[in-house]
Protein backbone atom coordinates (compact mmCIF):
# COMPACT_ATOMS: atom_id res chain seq x y z
CA UNK A 1 0.00 0.00 0.00
CA UNK A 2 2.86 2.22 0.67
CA UNK A 3 4.10 2.11 -2.96
CA UNK A 4 1.01 3.10 -4.11
CA UNK A 5 1.29 6.17 -1.87
CA UNK A 6 4.23 6.85 -3.03
CA UNK A 7 3.54 7.15 -6.26
CA UNK A 8 0.49 8.97 -6.08
CA UNK A 9 2.02 11.77 -4.00
CA UNK A 10 5.40 11.80 -5.98
CA UNK A 11 2.82 12.05 -9.11
CA UNK A 12 1.29 15.23 -7.00
CA UNK A 13 4.71 16.92 -6.41
CA UNK A 14 5.54 16.43 -10.10
CA UNK A 15 2.74 17.94 -11.39
CA UNK A 16 2.80 21.42 -9.23
CA UNK A 17 6.13 21.69 -9.85
CA UNK A 18 5.77 21.27 -13.63
CA UNK A 19 2.39 22.93 -13.82
CA UNK A 20 4.00 26.27 -12.07
CA UNK A 21 7.19 26.18 -13.14
CA UNK A 22 6.07 26.01 -17.25
CA UNK A 23 3.08 28.98 -16.59
CA UNK A 24 5.75 31.19 -14.73
CA UNK A 25 8.31 30.75 -17.93
CA UNK A 26 5.16 31.13 -20.19
CA UNK A 27 4.42 34.38 -19.09
CA UNK A 28 8.29 35.26 -18.66
CA UNK A 29 8.63 34.21 -22.56
CA UNK A 30 5.56 35.72 -23.84
CA UNK A 31 5.41 39.20 -24.62
CA UNK A 32 1.97 39.77 -25.05
CA UNK A 33 1.74 37.92 -21.05
CA UNK A 34 3.73 40.20 -19.40
CA UNK A 35 1.46 42.70 -18.26
CA UNK A 36 -0.27 44.26 -14.68
CA UNK A 37 -2.97 41.67 -14.24
CA UNK A 38 0.07 38.73 -15.10
CA UNK A 39 1.83 40.43 -12.37
CA UNK A 40 -0.30 38.30 -9.56
CA UNK A 41 -0.60 35.50 -11.42
CA UNK A 42 3.26 34.78 -11.55
CA UNK A 43 3.10 35.48 -7.63
CA UNK A 44 0.44 32.78 -7.50
CA UNK A 45 2.57 30.21 -9.29
CA UNK A 46 5.58 31.27 -7.38
CA UNK A 47 3.74 30.49 -3.95
CA UNK A 48 2.40 26.92 -5.61
CA UNK A 49 5.83 26.08 -7.04
CA UNK A 50 7.62 26.35 -3.49
CA UNK A 51 4.86 24.64 -2.32
CA UNK A 52 5.63 21.56 -4.21
CA UNK A 53 9.76 22.37 -3.95
CA UNK A 54 9.66 22.65 -0.61
CA UNK A 55 6.73 21.90 1.04
CA UNK A 56 5.81 18.81 -0.47
CA UNK A 57 8.84 16.60 -0.55
CA UNK A 58 9.27 16.58 3.12
CA UNK A 59 5.58 15.96 3.83
CA UNK A 60 5.84 13.43 1.66
CA UNK A 61 8.78 11.44 3.48
CA UNK A 62 6.84 12.56 6.77
CA UNK A 63 3.97 10.40 5.42
CA UNK A 64 5.52 7.48 3.97
CA UNK A 65 7.70 6.95 7.12
CA UNK A 66 5.54 7.72 9.87
CA UNK A 67 8.30 9.62 11.40
CA UNK A 68 10.46 13.08 10.99
CA UNK A 69 14.10 11.51 8.83
CA UNK A 70 15.68 14.43 8.40
CA UNK A 71 17.28 16.98 10.77
CA UNK A 72 15.44 17.99 13.73
CA UNK A 73 16.44 21.81 13.27
CA UNK A 74 14.64 21.54 10.11
CA UNK A 75 11.25 20.56 11.12
CA UNK A 76 10.59 24.12 12.22
CA UNK A 77 12.23 25.81 9.35
CA UNK A 78 10.18 23.06 7.45
CA UNK A 79 6.62 24.02 9.19
CA UNK A 80 7.41 28.09 8.61
CA UNK A 81 7.44 27.51 4.91
CA UNK A 82 4.96 25.56 5.15
CA UNK A 83 3.02 27.79 6.75
CA UNK A 84 4.33 31.06 4.58
CA UNK A 85 3.57 29.11 1.04
CA UNK A 86 0.02 28.39 1.66
CA UNK A 87 -0.78 31.33 3.28
CA UNK A 88 0.93 33.37 0.17
CA UNK A 89 -1.06 30.81 -2.11
CA UNK A 90 -4.49 31.77 -0.69
CA UNK A 91 -3.86 35.77 -0.36
CA UNK A 92 -2.32 35.86 -4.40
CA UNK A 93 -6.10 34.54 -4.69
CA UNK A 94 -7.38 37.65 -2.75
CA UNK A 95 -5.14 40.11 -4.65
CA UNK A 96 -6.63 37.96 -7.92
CA UNK A 97 -9.44 38.46 -7.21
CA UNK A 98 -9.55 42.20 -6.19
CA UNK A 99 -7.46 43.09 -9.73
CA UNK A 100 -9.85 40.96 -11.91
CA UNK A 101 -13.17 43.37 -9.51
CA UNK A 102 -11.44 46.74 -10.61
CA UNK A 103 -11.12 45.64 -14.14
CA UNK A 104 -14.52 44.45 -14.28
CA UNK A 105 -15.76 47.66 -12.53
CA UNK A 106 -14.19 50.37 -13.99
CA UNK A 107 -12.18 49.12 -17.09
CA UNK A 108 -11.18 52.34 -18.61
CA UNK A 109 -9.63 53.91 -15.33
CA UNK A 110 -7.81 50.19 -14.42
CA UNK A 111 -4.54 51.22 -16.29
CA UNK A 112 -4.69 54.45 -14.03
CA UNK A 113 -5.47 52.73 -10.86
CA UNK A 114 -3.58 49.39 -11.49
CA UNK A 115 0.43 51.00 -12.37
CA UNK A 116 2.94 48.50 -12.05
CA UNK A 117 4.67 49.60 -9.08
CA UNK A 118 1.64 49.28 -7.21
CA UNK A 119 1.06 45.80 -8.48
CA UNK A 120 4.25 44.67 -7.42
CA UNK A 121 3.94 46.77 -3.55
CA UNK A 122 0.35 44.53 -3.25
CA UNK A 123 2.43 41.30 -4.14
CA UNK A 124 5.33 42.59 -1.87
CA UNK A 125 2.69 43.63 1.17
CA UNK A 126 1.22 39.69 0.34
CA UNK A 127 4.05 37.91 1.24
CA UNK A 128 5.39 40.30 3.96
CA UNK A 129 1.83 39.16 5.34
CA UNK A 130 1.98 35.75 4.93
CA UNK A 131 5.97 35.15 6.66
CA UNK A 132 4.64 37.57 9.53
CA UNK A 133 1.94 34.89 9.99
CA UNK A 134 4.58 32.21 9.84
CA UNK A 135 8.42 32.84 10.61
CA UNK A 136 7.74 35.25 13.51
CA UNK A 137 5.35 33.89 15.38
CA UNK A 138 6.96 30.16 15.40
CA UNK A 139 10.48 31.33 15.64
CA UNK A 140 9.38 33.20 19.00
CA UNK A 141 7.15 30.71 19.72
CA UNK A 142 3.84 32.48 20.28
CA UNK A 143 2.08 29.44 18.83
CA UNK A 144 2.46 27.26 21.87
CA UNK A 145 0.65 27.48 24.84
CA UNK A 146 3.23 28.20 27.12
CA UNK A 147 5.32 30.90 24.51
CA UNK A 148 8.12 29.16 24.90
CA UNK A 149 10.91 28.49 21.87
CA UNK A 150 10.84 24.76 21.69
CA UNK A 151 13.43 23.47 19.40
CA UNK A 152 11.63 20.59 18.39
CA UNK A 153 8.03 20.82 17.11
CA UNK A 154 9.33 17.07 17.04
CA UNK A 155 7.22 15.46 19.68
CA UNK A 156 8.26 11.80 20.81
CA UNK A 157 5.88 8.91 20.69
CA UNK A 158 7.63 6.02 21.89
CA UNK A 159 11.03 5.71 19.74
CA UNK A 160 9.55 8.00 16.99
CA UNK A 161 9.83 11.29 16.12
CA UNK A 162 6.50 13.15 14.46
CA UNK A 163 7.10 16.36 13.08
CA UNK A 164 3.76 18.11 13.60
CA UNK A 165 2.43 22.00 14.58
CA UNK A 166 0.84 22.05 17.65
CA UNK A 167 -0.64 25.29 17.61
CA UNK A 168 -2.35 27.26 20.47
CA UNK A 169 -5.95 28.61 20.09
CA UNK A 170 -5.04 32.16 19.60
CA UNK A 171 -2.48 31.89 17.11
CA UNK A 172 -4.73 29.28 15.34
CA UNK A 173 -7.65 31.92 15.15
CA UNK A 174 -5.36 34.79 14.23
CA UNK A 175 -3.57 32.71 11.78
CA UNK A 176 -6.81 31.40 10.28
CA UNK A 177 -8.46 34.66 10.15
CA UNK A 178 -6.01 36.77 8.33
CA UNK A 179 -4.67 34.02 5.93
CA UNK A 180 -7.98 32.30 5.26
CA UNK A 181 -11.26 33.22 6.54
CA UNK A 182 -11.02 37.24 5.32
CA UNK A 183 -9.31 36.42 2.35
CA UNK A 184 -12.55 33.99 1.80
CA UNK A 185 -14.86 36.56 2.22
CA UNK A 186 -13.10 39.04 0.23
CA UNK A 187 -12.68 36.85 -2.61
CA UNK A 188 -16.34 35.51 -2.49
CA UNK A 189 -17.43 39.47 -2.21
CA UNK A 190 -15.75 40.24 -5.44
CA UNK A 191 -16.28 37.12 -7.23
CA UNK A 192 -19.97 37.45 -6.47
CA UNK A 193 -20.01 41.34 -7.78
CA UNK A 194 -18.03 40.13 -10.79
CA UNK A 195 -21.12 37.70 -11.68
CA UNK A 196 -23.77 40.34 -11.66
CA UNK A 197 -21.42 42.68 -13.45
CA UNK A 198 -21.20 40.08 -15.88
CA UNK A 199 -25.11 39.25 -16.09
CA UNK A 200 -25.16 43.04 -16.19
CA UNK A 201 -23.58 43.55 -18.89
CA UNK A 202 -25.10 40.56 -20.82
CA UNK A 203 -28.69 42.46 -20.43
CA UNK A 204 -27.43 45.53 -21.77
CA UNK A 205 -25.13 43.55 -24.70
CA UNK A 206 -28.41 42.37 -26.03
CA UNK A 207 -30.70 44.74 -25.31
CA UNK A 208 -28.07 47.11 -27.34
CA UNK A 209 -28.37 44.59 -30.07
CA UNK A 210 -31.85 44.20 -30.53
CA UNK A 211 -31.76 48.28 -30.78
CA UNK A 212 -29.32 48.02 -33.50
CA UNK A 213 -30.67 45.59 -35.26
CA UNK A 214 -34.20 47.27 -35.38
CA UNK A 215 -32.93 50.21 -36.58
CA UNK A 216 -30.60 48.49 -39.48
CA UNK A 217 -34.05 47.14 -40.69
CA UNK A 218 -35.92 50.28 -40.43
CA UNK A 219 -34.13 52.78 -41.79
CA UNK A 220 -34.26 52.26 -45.61
CA UNK A 221 -35.74 54.48 -47.94
CA UNK A 222 -37.65 53.65 -50.85
CA UNK A 223 -35.87 55.51 -53.41
CA UNK A 224 -32.37 53.26 -52.11
CA UNK A 225 -33.52 49.63 -52.29
CA UNK A 226 -32.70 46.97 -49.38
CA UNK A 227 -29.39 45.87 -49.76
CA UNK A 228 -29.15 41.70 -48.90
CA UNK A 229 -26.74 42.16 -46.16
CA UNK A 230 -29.07 44.27 -43.88
CA UNK A 231 -30.69 41.54 -42.73
CA UNK A 232 -27.67 39.99 -42.43
CA UNK A 233 -26.25 43.01 -39.97
CA UNK A 234 -29.28 42.17 -37.65
CA UNK A 235 -28.49 38.34 -37.33
CA UNK A 236 -25.25 39.30 -36.60
CA UNK A 237 -26.18 41.66 -34.13
CA UNK A 238 -28.18 39.33 -32.38
CA UNK A 239 -25.62 36.32 -33.24
CA UNK A 240 -22.86 38.69 -30.74
CA UNK A 241 -25.55 39.44 -28.12
CA UNK A 242 -26.01 35.29 -27.88
CA UNK A 243 -22.43 34.97 -27.73
CA UNK A 244 -21.71 37.58 -25.34
CA UNK A 245 -24.61 35.59 -23.00
CA UNK A 246 -22.94 33.26 -23.70
CA UNK A 247 -19.46 34.61 -22.56
CA UNK A 248 -21.41 35.57 -19.70
CA UNK A 249 -22.46 32.06 -18.97
CA UNK A 250 -18.92 30.08 -19.25
CA UNK A 251 -17.71 33.47 -16.98
CA UNK A 252 -19.92 32.31 -14.13
CA UNK A 253 -19.14 28.82 -14.52
CA UNK A 254 -15.51 29.34 -14.23
CA UNK A 255 -15.93 31.33 -10.84
CA UNK A 256 -18.30 28.91 -9.56
CA UNK A 257 -15.27 26.29 -10.51
CA UNK A 258 -12.90 28.71 -8.81
CA UNK A 259 -14.42 29.00 -5.66
CA UNK A 260 -15.73 25.64 -5.44
CA UNK A 261 -11.96 24.03 -5.90
CA UNK A 262 -10.45 26.78 -3.33
CA UNK A 263 -13.09 26.08 -0.12
CA UNK A 264 -13.39 22.26 -0.88
CA UNK A 265 -9.28 22.26 -0.99
CA UNK A 266 -8.79 24.88 2.18
CA UNK A 267 -12.19 24.98 4.23
CA UNK A 268 -12.02 21.88 5.96
CA UNK A 269 -8.38 22.34 6.65
CA UNK A 270 -8.84 25.63 8.45
CA UNK A 271 -11.88 24.21 10.40
CA UNK A 272 -9.95 21.48 11.35
CA UNK A 273 -7.08 23.60 12.72
CA UNK A 274 -9.03 25.63 14.48
CA UNK A 275 -10.95 22.47 16.12
CA UNK A 276 -7.43 21.07 17.08
CA UNK A 277 -6.62 24.01 18.99
CA UNK A 278 -9.76 23.52 21.08
CA UNK A 279 -9.99 19.82 21.78
CA UNK A 280 -7.21 18.44 20.20
CA UNK A 281 -9.26 15.49 19.32
CA UNK A 282 -8.60 15.12 15.44
CA UNK A 283 -6.72 11.87 14.60
CA UNK A 284 -3.58 12.77 12.99
CA UNK A 285 -4.16 10.85 9.82
CA UNK A 286 -7.11 13.08 9.13
CA UNK A 287 -5.89 15.65 9.51
CA UNK A 288 -2.54 14.91 6.92
CA UNK A 289 -4.99 13.94 4.36
CA UNK A 290 -6.56 17.25 4.98
CA UNK A 291 -3.32 19.09 4.82
CA UNK A 292 -2.59 17.19 1.43
CA UNK A 293 -6.04 18.66 0.08
CA UNK A 294 -5.22 21.90 0.64
CA UNK A 295 -1.70 21.31 -0.88
CA UNK A 296 -3.79 19.86 -3.93
CA UNK A 297 -5.22 23.37 -4.63
CA UNK A 298 -1.90 24.31 -5.49
CA UNK A 299 -1.54 21.82 -7.99
CA UNK A 300 -5.30 22.42 -9.74
CA UNK A 301 -4.44 26.29 -9.98
CA UNK A 302 -1.58 26.50 -12.84
CA UNK A 303 -4.91 24.39 -14.32
CA UNK A 304 -7.50 25.78 -13.73
CA UNK A 305 -6.37 29.33 -14.28
CA UNK A 306 -5.00 29.05 -17.71
CA UNK A 307 -8.08 26.96 -18.54
CA UNK A 308 -10.11 29.39 -18.96
CA UNK A 309 -8.27 32.37 -20.01
CA UNK A 310 -8.12 32.97 -23.84
CA UNK A 311 -4.67 34.64 -23.42
CA UNK A 312 -3.10 31.16 -22.11
CA UNK A 313 -4.80 29.11 -24.98
CA UNK A 314 -3.30 31.59 -27.62
CA UNK A 315 0.56 31.43 -25.79
CA UNK A 316 0.16 27.80 -25.33
CA UNK A 317 -1.16 26.91 -28.56
CA UNK A 318 2.06 27.72 -30.37
CA UNK A 319 3.57 24.82 -28.67
CA UNK A 320 0.60 22.69 -28.09
CA UNK A 321 -1.85 21.49 -31.05
CA UNK A 322 -4.64 21.14 -28.74
CA UNK A 323 -4.26 24.36 -27.60
CA UNK A 324 -4.10 26.39 -30.89
CA UNK A 325 -7.79 25.18 -31.90
CA UNK A 326 -9.87 26.00 -28.65
CA UNK A 327 -7.48 29.56 -27.86
CA UNK A 328 -7.93 30.61 -32.28
CA UNK A 329 -10.93 32.32 -32.51
CA UNK A 330 -12.71 30.95 -35.82
CA UNK A 331 -14.96 33.63 -38.01
CA UNK A 332 -18.49 33.03 -38.70
CA UNK A 333 -20.07 32.80 -42.07
CA UNK A 334 -21.82 35.53 -41.87
CA UNK A 335 -18.66 37.83 -40.47
CA UNK A 336 -17.25 36.48 -43.28
CA UNK A 337 -19.96 37.46 -45.85
CA UNK A 338 -20.32 40.93 -44.53
CA UNK A 339 -16.53 41.96 -44.46
CA UNK A 340 -17.24 41.57 -48.12
CA UNK A 341 -20.49 43.35 -48.42
CA UNK A 342 -20.66 47.35 -48.42
CA UNK A 343 -23.80 48.07 -46.25
CA UNK A 344 -23.64 45.73 -43.49
CA UNK A 345 -20.00 46.02 -42.12
CA UNK A 346 -20.77 49.54 -41.01
CA UNK A 347 -23.55 48.89 -38.35
CA UNK A 348 -21.76 45.46 -37.06
CA UNK A 349 -18.42 47.18 -36.57
CA UNK A 350 -19.97 50.40 -34.94
CA UNK A 351 -21.95 48.04 -32.83
CA UNK A 352 -18.33 46.42 -31.49
CA UNK A 353 -16.52 49.79 -31.37
CA UNK A 354 -19.48 50.86 -28.82
CA UNK A 355 -19.00 47.54 -26.54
Amino acid sequence: GSSWVAAFLCFIILLTTAGNFLLILLIVTQRSLRNTSNYFLVSLFMSDLMVGLVVMPPAMLNQLYGRWVLRGDFCSLWYSFDVMCCSASILNLCVISLDRYLLIISPLKYKLRMTSCRALWLILATWTLAALASFLPIKMGWHELEFEVRSPNVTSQGDEDQCRLLVSLPYALVASCLTFFLPSAAISFTYCRILLAARKQAVQVASLASNVATTTTDETTPQVPRAPSQPAAGSESRRFANKHSKKALKASLTLGILLGMFFVAWLPFFVTNVTQAVCGCVPAGFFDVLTWLGYCNSTMNPIIYPLFMRDFKRAMGKYLPCCRRSGEPRPSAISLSMRNSNSGPRAATSLKNVL
